[in-house]
């Protein structure tokens, strides 16, 4: 299952895929000076399983291939890249879209967002809806409509993860404002469960997860089944690299290579039996430390093999942001997505 993508006129992407893949030694010749052999670049990321595309380009050699060395810069957030990208220090940022972010280009930082990282369509809802296990056993909580009043746990303040809890709430009749909104880390979650601090939450895997193992919360619903194919996490080049094109898309070759690798893993959101999926378990769990029982277990991210960005859901959110006060400045979300990357490593490698 494939996000939706808006691509631009069918003659322009031809050209500019031939041209980026002629660039990047994929049957053509590239201009002196404009090889990928022995560059060098610098990529944020959050530590987390969802960067599970670079920990596999990057084990398996795919960057290498490219004649890259690529260097991982780990931050506690996406947004704690944004700065960083905006003065050249990253060249390459995985993260989630957020107001923070529009606002950063709205200002003029020059960021583009490249390929998807992280979206959930049916039975890829890694970010599931969960409630304390307590309120769940009682019937207190049955559904969003009984959350009115409670305290429901994001990871910060005017995230994508506030657009899909608003989501949630409007299925039950209730608006954004009409829970007490905690900001807490997603790996804190399980803690703050524990010790009563939240209500319910919206965690990302592995926590949601080691939650449940621990028996302090329940998940009660998954984004699929109210927003669907949501595009939380994105791959961000910053503006100087999106203009060094050849590199740019030796770096996206390598990335799709991984994110195949990764999807192979899975069949319907469930890691498949054998290699290919041991692989991955390897990779993952070697890269952030988390145990391979509570990483099998828990519900992916899917992350498209092309690289298509959901515009869409990256527009639904927008809208969002807006209505919530949240933005500084108006920023065309379309024209942010620069698809070209993406469209011209699929040449190099073949449709999936």
């Amino acid at each position: 299952m494939k996000p939706i993508i808006r691509m631009a006129g069918a003659g322009t992407a031809v050209l500019t895929a031939s041209a980026l893949l002629a660039a990047c030694g994929g049957g053509g010749t590239t201009e002196a000076g404009d090889s990928c052999s022995g560059q060098k670049i610098t990529v944020g990321i959050t530590s987390s399983s969802s960067d599970a595309p670079l920990y596999v380009a990057q084990r398996k050699g795919y960057f290498k291939k490219q004649g890259l060395t690529v260097t991982f810069q780990p931050f506690d957030s996406a947004a704690k890249m944004i700065a960083p990208l905006g003065s050249g220090q990253l060249d390459v940022g995985a993260g989630a879209p957020s107001a923070g972010f529009y606002n950063a280009v709205s200002r003029g930082l020059p960021l583009r967002i490249v390929a998807d990282k992280g979206s959930m369509p049916k039975d890829y809802g890694y970010m599931p809806v969960m409630v304390r296990k307590a309120l769940v056993d009682s019937g207190k909580v049955k559904t969003a409509a009984d959350l009115k009043g409670l305290r429901v746990a994001e990871p910060a303040k005017a995230t994508a993860t506030s657009s899909t809890l608003a989501a949630y709430l409007q299925g039950g009749g209730l608006k954004y404002n009409d829970v007490q909104h905690e900001y807490i880390g997603f790996a804190q979650h399980v803690v703050a469960f524990q010790n009563g601090a939240i209500d319910a939450s919206l965690t990302t895997e592995p926590s949601a997860t080691v939650a449940e193992k621990a028996g302090v919360a329940v998940r009660i619903a998954t984004p699929p089944d109210f927003y669907d194919k949501q595009q939380l996490a994105v791959l961000l080049y910053n503006g100087k690299f999106a203009e060094r094109k050849n590199i740019g898309t030796c770096f996206m070759t390598a990335y799709l290579q991984g994110a195949r690798d990764y999807m192979a893993a899975f069949d319907e959101g469930k890691l498949v039996e054998g290699a290919k999926g041991d692989e991955i378990v390897k990779v993952v769990t070697s890269a952030t430390g988390l145990k391979p029982a509570i990483y099998s277990a828990s519900v992916p991210n899917y992350v498209d093999p092309n690289g298509a960005v959901n515009i869409a859901g990256l527009k639904r959110d927008y809208a969002f942001f807006k209505q919530q006060g949240l933005l500084q400045g108006d920023v065309d979300v379309a024209k942010l997505v620069d698809p070209s990357f993406a469209k011209a490593a699929v040449a190099k490698l073949g449709d999936s």
